[in-house]
């Protein structure tokens, strides 16, 4: 267990937030926004909140691809109890890709099960903080749509700079079922450029296999899910027997029968499943590989 990530030292609550009532909020919260909208502060602010009303609060961050919890590619969840600075309890749901885009099955259930594990665990209430992705032509309506019917969130609470949250507001707006609050997006939170955002995808794929061992998997011993599609340097994900991540690996190496990785989890005996993603990375450098592999990953065995 660690602890919880540090609000900005100059952070100041804007005026809206402080109307926010987090001892009314039960269950499950929703927080819904484009990228950079303040989502993540805003669900780090209101744990801290709850947890000083000796509440025990989660956070749930369903960003794949900008997580303030774990590694890119992966959901994560940490319930606190008391202070916001008392030690965490962390979990986390392997997706493999650093978008939701073609892997909203993925989130869906990944987002479920860490939700249901947050209230089996005595959470009073989960705030999720959900992906950026918003757009209506890219799927990003459909996914928080159904992410409501999946979910039922006790309340939904928007934060919107113009008008790209208007196709999800219009309905929820009418919907009986829906708690909505809309919130505009504080003045000093800024936009991070796609040069900014890949550069720390980089550093954190960079930092977490950095000293990592290699870890051999064969088809006859453990499942392998997506093994045909495998190439190398895919993530992969290292999952216990209740589902949940115990770690990332990257595919070094297709072996005629199983896998080799890369990967700083040392406890195979604990691996129950292994399942292949579709993010292709360099875990030397933490760069990711969009072409032909480069020389790390050429080694494939016959």
């Amino acid at each position: 267990m660690d602890k919880l990530p540090p609000l900005p030292a100059d952070f100041k609550a804007p005026d809206e937030w402080l109307e926010l009532d987090p001892a009314a909020h039960g269950g499950t919260v929703m927080l819904v926004g484009a990228a950079d909208a303040g989502k993540s502060t805003l669900a780090r602010w209101l744990v801290e909140k709850a947890c000083s009303r000796g509440k025990t609060a989660a956070w749930l961050d369903a960003d794949l691809g900008q997580s303030s919890l774990g590694i890119p590619g992966t959901l994560n969840l940490v319930a606190v109890t008391g202070e916001p600075a008392a030690p965490v309890d962390r979990s986390a749901f392997f997706v493999g890709s650093t978008s939701p885009r073609g892997h909203m099955l993925q989130v869906l259930t990944g987002v479920r099960m860490l939700r249901d594990l947050a209230l089996s665990r005595g959470a009073c209430t989960v705030y999720i903080d959900t992906s950026g992705l918003v757009a209506e032509e890219s799927g990003g309506g459909a996914l928080k749509e159904w992410e409501v019917e999946l979910l039922r969130p006790d309340s939904i609470v928007a934060l919107q700079r113009g008008r790209e949250l208007a196709h999800l507001l219009g309905p929820w707006r009418h919907d009986p079922r829906v708690r909505l609050r809309l919130l505009t997006v504080a003045d000093r939170v800024l936009r991070r450029s796609p040069e900014a955002r890949a550069d720390r995808r980089q550093n954190l794929f960079a930092s977490y296999f950095n000293g990592a061992g290699t870890l051999r998997v064969y088809k006859g011993q453990k499942p392998v899910y997506g093994l045909k599609n495998a190439e190398p340097g895919c993530l992969a994900g290292l999952i216990g027997l209740e589902g949940f991540l115990l770690s990332v690996a990257v595919v070094r190496r297709i072996l005629p029968d199983g896998l080799e990785l890369v990967t700083p989890w040392g406890f195979p005996e604990h691996v129950a499943v292994v399942r292949v993603g579709k993010q292709r990375i360099d875990p030397v450098t933490g760069m990711e590989l969009h072409r032909s592999p480069g020389s790390f990953t050429d080694e494939v065995e016959d």
